[in-house]
């Protein structure tokens, strides 16, 4: 019976995986167990501006290693999750999530007039790079937390940035997605020749991080 490790253990155990072992093959529920914690992931209105993209086929993973800068992790691992960044979110996309929330929580139609104003107000008059900024910083929101998720299940991962976002949107056709490429997070298993396994987890004295008021 697997010992479940507590969330300091589960971030101790994780590291950022450089070389996996591909001939072991990442359960479709553990995958599944992974972007569902995404999906449940915090962003801000709980509006999920956001999209993840799972990349399996070889060939097209091989692609993106490319757009890449040649990163071997990129397609050499069992799934390649694409967090994006949404470019719908506009008036009809904030009133459909509306219409959805008072749906399911049984609410009149209507009674969140004044919250569906205020986001429309908010983030329809942005420009356009700083709300892309804005949906970016809800999918890294959703990236920390496939990861904590993936360590859960004892599943080894690779969080990146270090990639031509304009390729992989390309190559994987986001634009009709109206999604745009902002991270990746490589998972499967540690491979045991992936020497940076065993390296001492280096950070900051907790005093030298928090400032307390």
């Amino acid at each position: 019976m697997m010992v479940r490790m507590n969330t300091h253990e589960l971030l101790n155990w994780r590291y950022a995986t450089k070389k996996f072992d591909t001939s072991k093959e990442l359960p479709d529920a553990d995958l599944d167990h992974i972007l569902e914690a995404g999906n449940l992931a915090a962003t801000s209105y709980g509006l999920q501006p956001f999209g993840l993209v799972v990349v399996k086929d070889k060939a097209k993973k091989q692609s993106l290693k490319e757009a890449a800068f040649g990163q071997e992790h990129v397609a050499e691992n069992s799934a390649l999750v694409v967090v994006c960044a949404r470019t719908d979110v506009n008036a009809d996309y904030i009133k459909e999530y509306v219409n959805r929330v008072e749906t399911k929580r049984s609410m009149d139609p209507g009674s969140l007039e004044d919250f569906q104003s205020t986001m429309i107000g908010d983030l329809t008059n942005r420009d356009p790079k700083d709300l892309l900024t804005w949906s970016q910083k809800q999918a890294y929101i959703v990236l920390g937390t496939m990861m904590v998720a993936a360590a859960e299940k004892e599943v080894d991962g690779c969080p990146m940035e270090g990639f031509n976002p304009e390729q992989f949107n390309e190559i994987l056709g986001l634009k009709e997605h109206d999604l745009y490429a902002s991270a990746l997070f490589a998972v499967g298993y540690r491979s045991p020749e992936d020497e940076t396994q065993h390296y001492i987890k280096v950070r900051r004295d907790l005093k030298k991080t928090v400032v307390r008021m």
